[in-house]
């Protein structure tokens, strides 16, 4: 007996002290230390999140410029609070986060070039939320689960924040690069001296809307950054996404392609975007001096492709033809339709049922959703008029 009872006491201890061993050279599945992360990979992951804030931003602003459709019918109801969770999501779920963890392992690494990129697109994203919402989030956001309630920053603090960004990292730009360069960099194909130049155009952009609450110091700084001229004066150093033409898994067209020329969700071949009335009227009519087709802007072709080249009569596919134009609207303001040469849209906080005009409407052409050349064929929207295309973050 009492050799077993030696036996056991030995067995045990030999497996509690293997498992000690095993268990220290574990990494827990479900919280992965960050350390280990792949810059180059969250990199690519702040760009594609960035890509989705410009494109809620940009749609947001086209809709309270008349460029694409608002529906209303008035403007205290024409957005609800949800109405910006696409744009408030991808930047601080998507963008935020992914940089927050990107910065220090970057500079760790001492690739400077990645840092760089990140604080670009961070200081974009965080002046974009200013000002479209004013007091945001900011100094204690992106922090994962160490605060999921972050308090909102002052606006004009955020701001601060944004030019600190835009010149460390204009200085990471100019720093030599030890690590290895950015292996995805999908707008300057890591061209450090084109990010410092786009970092240093985007901060003239944002001195420019502080003018009005720092005048003195904005003019030195606005002149400081004309004088040395490193700013983005050529197509060559646009700041650009280029979209690609794969249409699934995933779709990475242009959005306004994806959703007018060819859905790949349902396979069809509809406008589905309503471009707005005033947005054509301004391009092709209003400083033309008449409504002949021959003398409108010939920006039309590039920015519009009609369906159709003559406009229905039909009160079930435009409605508003038998209704009066509002009292508030001006002799000369566009009501219905701006031409009767095909051009199909709908007018600002307009509140009308959606009408079955989706092979019609005019579509996004060649810029800025990559679609067709308006050619006068009047042909509708189709796959095969696809061309890679590119998002301007001007």
């Amino acid at each position: 007996m009492k050799y077993y009872k030696l036996i056991i006491p030995i067995f045990l201890l030999s497996l509690f002290t293997a498992c000690k061993k095993l268990d220290t050279g574990l990494q827990n599945p479900n919280s992965v230390d960050p350390s280990l992360a792949n810059v180059d990979l969250l990199l690519n992951n702040a760009q594609l999140a960035f890509t989705g804030v410009y494109t809620n931003a940009s749609d947001i602003g086209g809709q309270l410029t008349r460029q694409q459709i608002m529906f209303g019918p008035l403007y205290s109801n024409a957005f609800t609070p949800s109405s910006f969770d696409g744009i408030w999501g991808t930047a601080y779920d998507g963008a935020v986060i992914n940089i927050n963890t990107l910065l220090p392992l970057a500079l760790q690494q001492k690739k400077y070039v990645q840092a760089g990129i990140a604080q670009v697109l961070k200081a974009y994203i965080m002046g974009t939320l200013v000002d479209y919402f004013g007091n945001v989030p900011n100094s204690e956001a992106g922090l994962g689960q160490e605060n999921l309630n972050p308090k909102a920053d002052a606006g004009a603090a955020v701001y601060a924040s944004v030019f600190t960004l835009l010149d460390s990292a204009i200085a990471n730009f100019g720093k030599p690069l030890p690590g290895a360069g950015p292996t995805n960099d999908l707008f300057y194909a890591g061209s450090a001296t084109k990010w410092a130049t786009a970092a240093k155009t985007l901060k003239l952009k944002f001195l420019m809307q502080t003018r009005l609450v720092d005048a003195a110091n904005v003019t030195t700084k606005v002149t400081a950054l004309m004088t040395a001229n490193d700013l983005i004066n050529a197509s060559t150093k646009d700041f650009q996404f280029k979209y690609s033409t794969v249409n699934n898994a995933p779709d990475s067209r242009h959005p306004h392609y994806a959703n007018n020329y060819n859905n790949a969700t349902t396979g069809s071949n509809s406008a589905n975007d309503y471009i707005g009335n005033y947005f054509m009227w301004a391009i092709g009519i209003e400083k033309s001096g008449t409504g002949s087709v021959s003398n409108l802007d010939p920006r039309r072709r590039y920015y519009f492709y009609r369906q159709v080249i003559a406009n229905s009569k039909d009160v079930n596919e435009i409605r508003c033809i038998n209704n009066s134009k509002p009292a508030h609207y001006s002799a000369s303001d566009v009501f219905c339709f701006p031409t009767t040469q095909g051009y199909w849209g709908r007018d600002h906080l307009s509140n009308e049922g959606i009408p079955p005009d989706g092979l019609k409407r005019t579509a996004w052409g060649l810029y800025p959703a990559g679609g067709s050349y308006d050619n006068d064929a009047g042909k509708g929207v189709a796959l095969a008029s696809l061309r890679r295309d590119v998002m301007e973050m001007g």
